[in-house]
C-alpha cells in the first residue's frame, strides 16, 4: 500500500491521462445512417411548414352586414339631403310664389325638392356604405335606383292636399330600399363578370410512393 506522502505525486502523473480520456466536441461524430425514406424527395406532398391560404382580401363582407351598413349610410345621408333640399325649397318658394304654409304650390315645391334630395342622398349613402364593405356596386345604377324611389313621396305629394308627416316619412324610406336593391344588383353583375374573366390555371403535379409514382394536373377553373 502506498504511503500518504506519495499520493500527490501519483495524482499529478494521472491528470494528463484523465484529460485525454474525456470526450471533446471537436471529435468527429459518427454520421447517422440515412434511410430510403429520408433520401426520397417529398414531391407532390404539402410541406408541414408551408403557409396556409387565407381568404382573398378583396372578398366583400357578408350580405347581412352589407345591408346593415348600406341602410345606415342611406338613412343618415338621405336625411341630411332631405333637410338641406327642404330648406332650400322653402327659401325658393318664398321668393318665387308663396310661403310653405301659405299656398299649395309653395308646399309642393318644398316637398318635391326634399324628395329629390332624399333620393340622391340615400343613393350616395348606400354606395358609400357598400363600398366601405368591399362591395363593387355601381354608382350610376345606385343613383338611378334612388331617383326611382322618389316616385313614392312625389305621388303622395301630388295626390294629397294635406299628407301627414308620418306618411311622408314612410315614403321617404322607399329611396333607401330602391338604392340598396340597385346597388346589390350591380354588385352581383360585377361578380358574375369577374367569375367569367378568371383565367384557368393548370399546374403539373408529381407524387412518389414506396410502390411507385403518379403524374397529374391540378388547376383552378
Amino acid at each position: 500500500m502506498l504511503s500518504h506522502p506519495n499520493r500527490p505525486f501519483l495524482l499529478t502523473l494521472l491528470l494528463p491521462a484523465l484529460a485525454l480520456a474525456q470526450p471533446t466536441d471537436e471529435a468527429p461524430r459518427m454520421s447517422e445512417p440515412v434511410t430510403a425514406t429520408q433520401q426520397r424527395p417529398s414531391v407532390g406532398r404539402p410541406s408541414p411548414a408551408s403557409p396556409r391560404r387565407h381568404p382573398s382580401q378583396d372578398a366583400p363582407f357578408p350580405l347581412g352586414a352589407r345591408l346593415v351598413g348600406e341602410t345606415v349610410g342611406g338613412a343618415l345621408i338621405g336625411a341630411s339631403g332631405l333637410a338641406v333640399t327642404f330648406l332650400g325649397g322653402v327659401l325658393v318658394s318664398d321668393r318665387v310664389s308663396c310661403g310653405y304654409s301659405e299656398c299649395r304650390s309653395g308646399r309642393n315645391l318644398s316637398l318635391i325638392s326634399a324628395s329629390i334630395g332624399m333620393g340622391l342622398g340615400a343613393a350616395s349613402g348606400v354606395y358609400l356604405g357598400g363600398s366601405l364593405m368591399d362591395a363593387r356596386g355601381g354608382l350610376l345604377p345606385t343613383l338611378l335606383g334612388g331617383l326611382v324611389g322618389t316616385a313614392a313621396p312625389l305621388v303622395v305629394v301630388a295626390l294629397s292636399d294635406e299628407a301627414s308627416w308620418a306618411v311622408l316619412a314612410a315614403t321617404f324610406a322607399v329611396p333607401v330600399a330602391t338604392s340598396i336593391l340597385a346597388f346589390e344588383l350591380s354588385h352581383g353583375a360585377y361578380e358574375r363578370r369577374r367569375q367569367q374573366q378568371r383565367p384557368v390555371v393548370m399546374v403539373p403535379t408529381v407524387s412518389l410512393a414506396p410502390g411507385g409514382g403518379a403524374l397529374g394536373l391540378a388547376g383552378r377553373f
